[in-house]
């Protein structure tokens, strides 16, 4: 419309110069004529005059109105415009003379996962020039030098880009090119000299303009053909770009004016116009880009009709910094979009993986695929670790597979999430962080499943008896084994659930942690932290930390609910188990079996109406406990620590540090109806005055010795026909040292807790004699003979008293042989002590102090009496 307005006006003013100027011309021409021809003037010649002079001064009365009219509507401003036109003229032309250009890179969008896929070369200029690129190509234009504006671009983009690759690593480049001024091809020889290895990096923007001629088409295959680069049409939709644009250019790229973008979330005729554009591209391999992206819910629509690129201030805007990731939140949910709209497709697809691929599941889902087959052999899956995608991955029968996951996060829609084939042997390997949603791994029976890596991985199973990994609460699994370095956590929630194994273990199966931190988290009605549901089970943990937390009205954390048990931990435990009826570790109705606690450190705390720390209730389950440290904690209305409530096997305790702590209104700390409770040694700590009543293996009835000054305690017992070695170590935590011996060896050890302190007290005294005496004090005899001969032997004996001089009482000098002093003999080595039992007991420093070293008696063993501070026993 304003060209139309403009051509009008000089139209216009064209037909009032002319008339003008023939007015005048006939005017003079008539004048001269009658001046040098006839000096008579017709009727004809003077309506001519009159004519012409109507018709200037018509015009010269149009004219004056004009200027009268521009005079009250500010004229002074036109001189003003023109002053700030030479300006901006000048500040163009420096521009170009000194380079001084500056450019912004706008990100422009992979519409299927949220990353920058490449930048737009925006020109800018300084401050101080202040020009706008409209005004940069104004000036260019009228200076002719539009040729200057397509080469600075050109040269100074790409070595911006070139000087800047870590920057932009494999990204493309848009740049902005003007159809009408194509460089020459000795300038696209210089740029392909210059940076062919980044050409396929490089993007060619057609900008609007008046429709394409046949030069322009031929100058720009002449660009792509010399630069091996791409083109783009640019501002598709605006007018200047259209159908035969896109046709004669044959683009790699679309990009989509802003004109029809905006509030295409509301305006259907726009959704049909660019929905068209999209299948198009798509058939002849043509990417369409969206410009003008302004809001979330024009992003939202773009991407549900199919665009492949985005562009606008919602996504990213302008900047003089190239940035590496658009806003997190942005690129999250271009993906979840994604994934969203991927659903819609019901059909299911598998895709089947080939030996040594790399599969991105999250590209796979896009393509509408719903699950992933392994015949066998080694596959690789890659993901992004905030976004969820539907994939089920299922491996082969009787097959031999490695799965590694990296930074996966999946879900199986209706399945298992990973399904390892039956009668396979399947390694998964952990990179990264990982997590399957909905159910977990699926082990069937008579199949392996070997977890390893460095990486981590968390199992959310929020199905109704779903899979953890095993199977559910119904079904046989096989055998599962953890040997990583890293990290499984298996959060489940349900009516009946497994966190890791299932119903029952399947033939030779078995659950082992080699290594790794393994969890279980479980919330429902019956819920199994580790183990079965109603079958046999056998756990065992030779490394690593095992963690569990079940809640449920019955619970195990590790074990069976009905069944046999076979379990052995070497590592670290550290159980919760809360609810109704429960067992920490164990079997919960009735069953049988072994608990093996070779070493490692057990922590089983219980929370509940029934339950048992470690045990059964009512099954014969024995407990065996050789080294290590065990907490069993439990609290509720019939509780007990160690052992079963109601029936149960033998507890037998051999070593280690065991601390049961029990508050409950009928509380048993260690107990065994069936089988009793043996101790033959370790360190057993009661808390809140608890009482046990142990035996050794021969029946003996056993009774508590605290020794809780002690370091350790260690000494051979004699039962009937049998001797034991009792070892005990204080327990540095709480301070305490507890051992169970029969009745007779307290005693013993009582008698000779006081014969030695006797013989403590001799040395005492001998060692005080001594050393008064080596000082030269006074000593009453009665001490000299009540203490050890050793002193009288060693006592240094008086000197004589010195001659009185000969004349002094009136004798003749005698010569007085030298006295000379004779070495004392060396002391008679001390009686061997009275022979003692094996328990070692070592003299208090303070004793040794006293004693000079020659004085010293030899080890001799020293038992405390516990209800003082005397010397403790030690190992």
């Amino acid at each position: 419309m304003k060209k139309n307005v403009s051509g009008n006006s000089r139209l216009y003013f064209g037909i009032k110069c002319v008339l003008l100027s023939i007015a005048l011309i006939i005017l003079s021409g008539s004048v001269i004529y009658s001046y040098f021809i006839n000096h008579n003037m017709g009727s004809v010649d003077a309506w001519l005059r009159l004519g012409c002079a109507v018709l200037v001064i018509a015009v010269l009365y149009f004219e004056i109105r004009e200027y009268k009219r521009l005079q009250s509507e500010g004229v002074s401003e036109i001189y003003k415009e023109k002053d700030v036109e030479l300006d901006k003229l000048n500040k163009f032309r420096r521009l170009v003379d000194k380079n001084e250009f500056r450019y912004n890179f706008q990100p422009i969008v992979n519409a299927k996962n949220g990353e920058i896929y490449a930048y737009e070369v925006l020109m800018r200029t300084a401050d101080d020039i202040g020009l706008k690129p409209l005004e940069v190509l104004k000036y260019a234009e009228i200076s002719h030098m539009l040729y200057d504006i397509e080469k600075s671009t050109f040269f100074n983009a790409l070595k911006y880009y070139k000087d800047n690759i870590d920057k932009f690593g494999s990204k493309k480049i848009f740049i902005n090119s003007i159809p009408s001024v194509i460089l020459p091809d000795s300038e696209l020889a210089k740029l392909k000299e210059m940076y062919a290895d980044i050409s396929e990096n490089i993007v060619v923007e057609i900008l609007e303009n008046d429709d394409d001629d046949d030069n322009t088409i031929a100058a720009f295959d002449n660009l792509r053909s010399i630069l091996n680069c791409n083109i783009a049409v640019d501002d598709y939709g605006s007018g200047y770009s259209n159908d035969m644009k896109v046709l004669n250019n044959n683009p790699n790229f679309i990009k989509i004016d802003m004109s029809l973008i905006t509030s295409i979330d509301t305006d259907s005729k726009k959704q049909l116009l660019v929905s068209n554009l999209i299948k198009f591209g798509k058939k002849y391999n043509i990417k369409i880009l969206a410009e003008g992206v302004e809001t979330k819910e024009e992003l939202a629509k773009v991407i549900e009709l199919g665009v492949d690129l985005i562009q606008g201030f919602y996504t990213a805007r302008p900047g003089n910094q190239v940035i590496e990731n658009i806003d997190p939140e942005i690129s999250e949910y271009i993906m979840a979009e994604n994934v969203r709209l991927s659903k819609f497709d019901q059909e299911e697809r598998i895709y089947e993986a080939s030996e040594g691929e790399i599969i991105n599941v999250y590209n796979l889902s896009l393509e509408k695929y719903s699950g992933v087959y392994v015949a066998g052999g080694t596959v690789r899956f890659i993901g992004t670790k905030n976004q969820i995608v539907d994939m089920i991955i299922r491996t082969g029968e009787e097959s031999t597979s490695k799965l590694i996951f990296e930074n996966v996060n999946i879900k199986g829609a209706t399945q298992t999430t990973v399904q390892v084939g039956k009668g396979s042997k399947c390694e998964v390997m952990l990179v990264g962080e990982n997590t399957f949603n909905k159910e977990g791994i699926r082990v069937p029976p008579n199949s392996q499943l070997t977890i390893t890596g460095d990486g981590s991985l968390i199992v959310r199973n929020n199905r109704n008896r779903g899979v953890g990994i095993g199977a559910n609460y119904e079904k046989q699994y096989g055998t599962i084994i953890f040997d990583l370095t890293g990290s499984v956590s298996v959060d489940s929630s349900g009516d009946k659930i497994v966190c890791i194994g299932g119903g029952e273990k399947g033939i030779g199966a078995k659950i082992e942690v080699l290594g790794g931190r393994v969890s279980a988290t479980g919330r429902g009605i019956s819920v199994v932290g580790i183990g079965s549901a109603s079958g046999d089970t056998e756990v065992s943990i030779s490394r690593g930390t095992v963690i569990t937390k079940c809640i449920a009205n019955e619970a195990v954390s590790i074990g069976t609910m009905y069944g046999t048990v076979n379990i052995s931990a070497n590592g670290l435990l550290d159980l919760l188990t809360d609810g109704e009826r429960i067992v920490g570790i164990g079997v919960l109705n009735g069953g049988s079996g072994k608990i093996h606690i070779a070493s490692g450190e057990v922590n089983s705390i219980i929370h509940g109406d029934i339950g048992t720390a470690i045990g059964s209730l009512g099954g014969r389950v024995d407990v065996a406990i050789d080294s290590g440290r065990v907490h069993a904690h439990s609290e509720g209305t019939r509780v007990c620590g160690i052992g079963a409530l109601d029936a149960g096997g033998t507890v037998q305790i051999t070593g280690g540090i065991v601390t049961v702590g029990v508050l409950s209104a009928e509380a048993e700390w260690i107990t065994s109806n069936a089988g009793g409770v043996i101790i033959m040694g370790g360190n057993v700590i009661m808390e809140n005055s608890g009482t046990i009543h142990p035996v050794n293996l021969t029946g003996e009835e056993l009774v508590l010795y605290r020794m809780d000054n002690a370091q350790s305690y260690n000494e051979k017992i004699q039962s009937g026909e049998s001797t034991y070695m009792y070892r005990a170590q204080r327990d540095e935590r709480s301070g305490k040292l507890c051992v169970y011996v029969p009745e007779r060896v307290r005693e013993s050890i009582a008698q000779r807790i006081a014969e030695k302190s006797r013989k403590t007290k001799e040395q005492e005294d001998v060692a005080r004699v001594a050393r008064d005496l080596a000082a030269g004090r006074q000593v009453d005899e009665k001490d000299i003979e009540s203490t050890h001969p050793r002193v009288t032997a060693t006592a240094p004996k008086p000197a004589p008293a010195p001659a009185a001089p000969a004349e002094e009482i009136g004798m003749p000098e005698v010569s007085v042989p030298r006295i000379v002093p004779v070495p004392q003999p060396e002391p008679a080595p001390e009686p061997p002590a009275e022979q003692m039992p094996e328990a070692e007991i070592l003299i208090p420093a303070a004793v040794q102090q006293l004693v000079p070293e020659t004085e010293k008696p030899a080890d001799i063993p020293v038992e405390p009496d516990f209800n003082d501070n005397t010397p403790t026993i030690t190992f």
